[in-house]
């Protein structure tokens, strides 16, 4: 079954309204709307004439959201050797859909594999690694929420000799301090670590060349159509410039493997993400 979208309009109105500091009545004022029709907005009525106010003021792609809105694409189911989704639920209070994603990466000639976070349980991971015969070298973490290591010791325990990194500015016990620009060699595979933070204050994006095509582990620095939602002006900007700079600056075909959602591609969502405008011909 594909995995759903994570983010709704109204999530990315909201994500992007928090990262400006824009409060309901700012925006109302900053849009010509009233407090009524920003709320409705919010809430998931879709309005277009409402929404057409409102993205020029939060620097959303106006069209980009409308289709978003309404649903009108999703992306293909992304299959290439060397590369699975594992796809868990993690329900939160007020959330009860929410699943998390964890990958699994090698060379489909070798047998040397790497996993990245660990979803919320690793019973399917170990299962396939078992019947594929697959030999697991290493843990990579994007970020240290608790959705993306939950199956943490799980992973650890049931693999002899595993080598588990973090990113540097996240510490987790027992894991390897990963900066950005390393590299990590499989047989058959490279792997670059690549500073994507903004959602968190380490989150790393890890680069994989090798397979099919160049494919990027990105966790929750961008979602297909949308991206990690951030807590302050400052950590919102750099959520988008490290987008920009990292991965959306990668070769149109490369595949996007988010925390939550569907994997994507650099071309799709340079067409389609809304908190990206500059990509769009029309906005």
């Amino acid at each position: 079954m594909p995995i759903r979208i994570e983010d709704t309009f109204e999530d990315v109105l909201m994500k992007a309204a928090t990262g400006l500091g824009m409060g309901k009545q700012a925006l109302a004022d900053a849009s010509a709307l009233t407090h009524d029709e920003v709320d409705t907005l919010l809430s998931g009525t879709f309005d277009e004439a409402a929404l057409r106010k409102v993205a020029p003021v939060l620097n959303l792609a106006t069209n980009a959201l409308i289709d978003m809105a309404q649903q009108t694409w999703r992306p293909n189911v992304v299959e290439i050797p060397g590369l699975k989704c594992f796809n868990t639920p993690h329900p939160v209070t007020g959330y009860l859909e929410m699943t998390v994603n964890s990958y699994l990466a090698w060379h489909p000639k070798q047998k040397e594999a790497v996993v990245f976070d660990t979803g919320a349980n690793a019973a399917a991971l170990l299962q396939y690694i078992q019947e594929k015969k697959l030999s697991l070298k290493a843990l990579f973490l994007t970020h240290t929420h608790p959705d993306h290591v939950a199956a943490y010791d799980a992973i650890t325990q049931a693999s002899k000799d595993l080598r588990t990194y973090t990113p540097e500015r996240e510490p987790f016990a027992g894991a390897k301090a990963v900066r950005p620009g390393d590299h990590f060699e499989l047989p058959g595979l490279s792997i670059v670590s690549r500073l994507t933070n903004g959602h968190t204050t380490g989150g790393t994006s890890y680069l994989i060349h090798g397979l099919e095509q160049p494919v990027a582990i990105v966790g929750d620095a961008l979602f297909c159509l949308s991206q990690g939602g951030t807590k302050t002006e400052a950590a919102y900007q750099q959520a988008l410039e490290s987008n920009r700079n990292e991965l959306l600056n990668r070769a149109d075909h490369t595949i996007l493997c988010p925390g939550h959602g569907p994997c994507t591609t650099v071309g799709e969502e340079k067409r389609r993400n809304p908190f990206y405008p500059e990509f769009k011909k029309s906005r």
